[in-house]
């Protein structure tokens, strides 16, 4: 639920739809970069099979120890980079952060339709509730990080 005339007005309402923006860019950035990691990791994979078993048509081999030596370690690189950043995990620690974003700015627009005294009414505690969210993001990102409490 969105209601455009609370963005130009609220402030804690813009910042909310300016995050879950954010957020949705940073969440399909890193589902591409899971996805392409994986096609290029099993391109790479069957190349080395296609490049073992070449032969030149004179019966003469080739020196295709390199080729197959340089692929073997752009696969293995790509495997270790893409257990490093978890893209994929990444991606979905977005999805919470997002669903709570968006319940949250559900609940502001609600209010808002509900009528004007009862959305000031519950600014403060809607500000509280966006605080313990991004809370829990810093939260989220420090343990998975493996950064200090």
């Amino acid at each position: 639920m969105k209601i455009p005339e609370l963005k130009e007005k609220d402030l804690l309402y813009r910042d909310v739809e300016l995050r879950i923006d954010s957020i949705q860019r940073k969440k399909t950035m890193y589902t591409v970069m899971y996805r392409a990691s994986k096609v290029v990791t099993f391109i790479a994979g069957s190349s080395i099979t296609v490049l073992t078993g070449w032969r030149i048509k004179d019966g003469g081999k080739p020196d295709t120890d390199n080729f197959v030596l340089i692929i073997s370690a752009s696969v293995a690189l790509l495997a270790a980079l893409e257990g490093l950043f978890n893209f994929r995990d990444k991606g979905r620690s977005y999805d919470v952060l997002l669903f709570d974003l968006r319940r949250l700015r559900d609940r502001i627009c609600y209010d808002y339709m509900k009528g004007p005294e009862i959305y000031e009414g519950n600014k403060d505690s809607r500000f509280e509730e966006y605080q313990k969210i991004l809370q829990a993001q810093k939260t989220i990102i420090e343990n998975y990080d493996g950064g200090e409490d």
